[in-house]
C-alpha cells in the first residue's frame, strides 16, 4: 500500500499546482465529485453469473448462453452513463491523467468484493499506433492504481497487440468479435500457471476482454477475470 500511497500524493501535488475541476461535472474543487460519486449508477443485481450485465430472469444472460465468455468471471462496476461516461471520456480524449486515479479509488470497494484470487494485474493493450497517436493507453491509467490498492504486482507487458484493428465504434456484436479476433498475443512467461486480473474502462460487447483472455489462455494462464469500471449497452 506504501507504492499506491507515493502514487496517490504525486497526483496530489499536482492538484495543488493545478486546482483540478469534476470530470463528471467540471466544477472546480476536486477531480471527481461527492454529487458526481452519488450519481453513478451501479449495477445491481440480479446480473448475470458469467458477463456481469444486469438481467430480467434467471442467473445467466441470453448471449451468454449461446455464447459464453473466454474470461472466467467478468463484472463492471457502473452503467456507462450521466458522469461516469463523461469522466472516463475526458481519461479517454482529453488527457485528464489525475482523474483516472480518482475513478479506481472509488471503485476499488467493488472489486475486493468480488473476492477473487488473482495473481497479477494487467491492462488490455493498444496497438503502437495508436498508443503513439494518444501518447497514453487509458486502460494503464485504470490497471495501475488498481494493482497498487490492491497490492498485487503489475504487469503492462503481459499482453501486446499483434494486429492492427479498426476502432469498435458503430460495430454490431459479431462484427466486434470478427475485428479482434487473434489480435492480442500473451506473454507465457509471465501467464502461465497464473491467475490475471484484466482491466479496461468499458465494456460493451466484451468482444476485446474476450480476445485478450482467450490469449491468455493459450499462454497458459491458470484463470482469467475481467474487470472494466462501466458497461455499456449494445444492440444485438
Amino acid at each position: 500500500m506504501l507504492r499506491y500511497q507515493v502514487y496517490h500524493w504525486a497526483w496530489l501535488a499536482l492538484d495543488w499546482l493545478f486546482p483540478p475541476v469534476c470530470g463528471g461535472c467540471g466544477e472546480p474543487g476536486a477531480r471527481w465529485c461527492e454529487g458526481c460519486r452519488q450519481r453513478v449508477q451501479r449495477i445491481e443485481p440480479p446480473i448475470c453469473e458469467h458477463c456481469g450485465q444486469e438481467v430480467s430472469q434467471g442467473a445467466v444472460c441470453a448471449r451468454c448462453q449461446s455464447a459464453p465468455p473466454a474470461a472466467t468471471t467478468v463484472r463492471s462496476w457502473a452503467v456507462f452513463a450521466g458522469p461516469l461516461r463523461q469522466a472516463l471520456h475526458r481519461v479517454k480524449y482529453r488527457r485528464d491523467l489525475a482523474l483516472a486515479e480518482a475513478l479506481v479509488a472509488d471503485c476499488e470497494p467493488f472489486v475486493r468484493s468480488l473476492g477473487w484470487d488473482v495473481d497479477i494485474v494487467a491492462p488490455v493493450p493498444m496497438s503502437r499506433g495508436r498508443l503513439k497517436e494518444r501518447g497514453y493507453n487509458q486502460a494503464a491509467l485504470l490497471a495501475r492504481p488498481l494493482a497498487l490498492r490492491l497490492n498485487i504486482p503489475y504487469q503492462p507487458q503481459l499482453l501486446r497487440r499483434v494486429r492492427d484493428t479498426r476502432s469498435q465504434v458503430g460495430l454490431n456484436r459479431a462484427e466486434r468479435r470478427q475485428n479482434v479476433a487473434r489480435a492480442f498475443e500473451a506473454a507465457a512467461s509471465r501467464a502461465s500457471g497464473r491467475a490475471v486480473l484484466l482491466v479496461d474502462d468499458v465494456a460493451t460487447s466484451g468482444a476485446t476482454l474476450d480476445a485478450c483472455a482467450q490469449a491468455l489462455w493459450r499462454a497458459g494462464a491458470r484463470s482469467v477475470f475481467g474487470f472494466t469500471l462501466a458497461r455499456a449497452a449494445l444492440d444485438p
